[in-house]
């Protein structure tokens, strides 16, 4: 019988996605759990195993189509599955009766691949560093794969093969003009920023804040640490967002337009815009106010490694509670930073500048970065807003305050 496979349900509140590559063509065999497509979506490459074993009958979409969750994309004949007979023709049925019976030769028997031994959190593993599992020797007992055989793996030189050359028909040059397809994660951006603004109220409120204290301290603990481990700028503004975010429990919040309720968080899941070659992605700092300040550093460290890599999980890329841009590295004074919908608030890292400031009736140079804090105005009024930078500011030029639980 023909297995109609349906877009799954890919995580809270995806409801789309685009066929990034299919994997198998159309007459191909594929076994249950094969991977046969990529389906992006606003949060992830995804890639979609095989539910059953048999035959590609249909592909339903091409690659850069957009489907919806429940749409069919692929049609399998399970194996096993009997043919329908086909009625012959009287004219072909009277010539087949007048031919001598052969005897077909036997099909070739088909070699059996046994797969790999490995626990599903193995393969999960082996999946996020881009390993092939059926090509590693287990180390376990009875020759089960152990994650220490997937990190192995993934160490050793892969042999890359030659790249085809780009197809031309989609992306023309015509005279001074570059067509290149709106689609991918630049078309999801596009529909988040959208959805975004047309959902809230949005205004930005900036302030600046004296960091110099903070660099110092920095600089300090650093060099005590001796390489161990690195803080860095943004795990300094996580912990004074989690610590002003507890003084201001609204901007830990979303809107229930259905239920008509305000929802306050009370976890703190600090959502990190990182900028990649494929495009602006969010991956989501969990539980940061349980978390220290060296912590903090090496998860942001590493969550921003797997987003540029492409190989952030779903479930890391879902659920944050209030986001942070940082743009410092690149410039600019300040700008005004969209809101990550159904957050209520989004803050904005900007370059430290070393700028003049008044200091006990004294002119001298400090180092001074801009606020931008961007708010939904429906949940979040200007003076609770400017509250809240307020707070910001203070942990911020007074960082001592946050090394308390830095251990």
């Amino acid at each position: 019988m023909a297995y109609e496979f349906k877009l799954p349900d890919l995580g809270e509140g995806i409801t789309s996605g685009e066929i990034k590559k299919w994997h198998v063509r159309k007459g191909e065999k594929v076994g249950e759990d094969q991977t046969i497509a990529e389906v992006e979506t606003d949060k992830a490459v995804v890639e979609l195993p095989s539910p059953v074993t048999g035959i590609v009958e249909d592909l339903r979409a091409p690659e850069g189509n957009k489907v919806n969750v429940g749409e069919v994309i692929a049609v399998i004949k399970e194996e096993g599955a009997p043919e329908a007979p086909a009625q012959p023709k009287a004219e072909e049925t009277a010539q087949e009766a007048r031919k001598p019976e052969v005897q077909a030769p036997p099909p070739p028997a088909e070699a059996k691949k046994v797969p790999a031994l490995a626990t599903p959190a193995t393969r999960m593993l082996a999946k996020q560093l881009s390993v092939d599992i059926d090509t590693i020797k287990g180390t376990g007992p009875m020759g089960r794969i152990t994650d220490e055989d997937v990190k192995s793996a993934a160490q050793m030189p892969v042999e890359k093969k030659p790249e085809a050359p780009p197809t031309p028909a989609p992306q023309k040059a015509m005279g001074r003009e570059e067509r290149i397809p709106f689609r991918g994660i630049r078309r999801t951006i596009s529909e988040n920023m959208m959805r975004s603004v047309s959902h809230t109220a949005q205004v930005t409120l900036v302030d600046d804040a004296d960091l110099t204290k903070l660099v110092e301290i920095r600089e300090r603990i650093n060099k005590k640490l001796g390489g161990e481990a690195k803080i860095s700028y943004l795990a300094f503004f996580v912990k004074a967002v989690v610590a002003a975010l507890i003084a201001h429990p609204v901007l830990n919040s979303s809107l229930d337009e259905e239920k008509g309720e305000i929802v306050i968080k009370k976890y703190y899941n600090i959502g990190i815009a990182v900028d990649t070659d494929r495009g602006l992605i969010v991956p989501v700092l969990k539980d940061a106010d349980k978390k220290s300040l060296i912590d903090i550093s090496k998860e942001l460290v590493h969550i921003i490694e797997l987003t540029r890599d492409g190989k952030i999980g779903v479930e890391q890329l879902k659920g944050s509670t209030f986001t942070i841009a940082n743009i410092g590295s690149i410039g600019g004074l300040f700008s005004t930073p969209i809101v990550n919908y159904p957050d209520v608030a989004i803050l904005e890292m900007q370059q430290i500048r070393d700028m003049p400031r008044v200091v006990d009736g004294n002119i001298v140079i400090r180092k001074v970065m801009y606020l931008p804090l961007t708010i939904d105005h429906r949940i979040v009024d200007g003076a609770g807003g400017q509250r809240f930078l307020n707070d910001l500011k203070r942990f911020l030029e007074d960082p001592e305050q946050l090394l308390v639980s830095m251990v």
